[in-house]
């Protein structure tokens, strides 16, 4: 079994929400990405997708880029993005996948999972204190994600804990759809909680275009951080 990742997947199978508007990268993004995703990943496999999935603004409007998703082999576990204005409560996204038959997704938010010999966890993000565009209001909801992403590191660890199975050496990942990091000599409230639960790679999205130049892709303080956006990735899945 294998873990792939991408972000920023920006369907919009019925939606008029055309992306090739932002470059010629994106044209024919939607056949281009099966394309690669079905000739590497297997339905034994986990994809992990951090958010900006669909431009539908109701869980309806979105069920045909779900629909999509589902058809795509693997087990996908999905966290949401600035761009998800379809996601509502946990439960509510959890219900609906269920009432749809979309059996292969599971949500993250508040939670972990340990895949195998991986634990998973994570949270959307937010704007970082250093970010200029960062108003008073944003510090609120900056540091209720980072707690988030605290929580959802205890509980994939309370997993893999209470697990019976012999797992072997524990890795640990965790994916944010905002970028937790920008310059590898600051500190913030993400990279300080992931360095105190030992996750060795953050894989994160948001970033577009010129914006890919603004990304860190490199290790601090013995975290990998990696921008994983479709676009960044020429809508190819990496391998984890």
């Amino acid at each position: 079994m294998s873990i792939f990742a991408i972000a920023d997947l920006h369907l919009s199978l019925s939606t008029n929400k055309p992306m090739d508007v932002f470059g010629p990268g994106w044209q024919n993004y939607v056949a281009r990405l099966e394309e690669a995703w079905r000739g590497k990943v297997k339905e034994e496999d986990t994809v992990l997708i951090p958010g900006d999935i669909s431009w539908g603004i109701s869980m309806e409007e979105a069920l045909s880029d779900l629909q999509f998703i589902e058809s795509l082999p693997g087990t996908k576990i999905l966290s949401k993005g600035n761009h998800d204005y379809w996601w509502g409560t946990n439960k509510k996204v959890e219900d609906f996948l269920s009432e749809k038959g979309l059996t292969s997704m599971k949500v993250l938010k508040n939670n972990g999972f340990v895949v195998e010999n991986t634990l998973v966890a994570g949270t959307r993000g937010w704007l970082l204190p250093e970010n200029p565009e960062s108003k008073e209001a944003d510090e609120k909801i900056y540091l209720r994600e980072v707690g988030r992403l605290e929580r959802s590191l205890q509980d994939a660890l309370q997993k893999w804990e209470t697990d019976e199975t012999e797992n072997g050496s524990l890795r640990r990942i965790a994916m944010l759809h905002y970028p937790p990091i920008y310059d590898p000599r600051r500190s913030n409230g993400f990279t300080d909680t992931l360095e105190k639960y030992g996750v060795e790679l953050c894989l994160y999205g948001h970033l577009h275009g010129r914006g890919h130049l603004k990304a860190y892709n490199g290790e601090k303080n013995g975290v990998e951080y990696r921008l994983i956006s479709a676009d960044y990735l020429r809508f190819d899945p990496m391998e984890i």
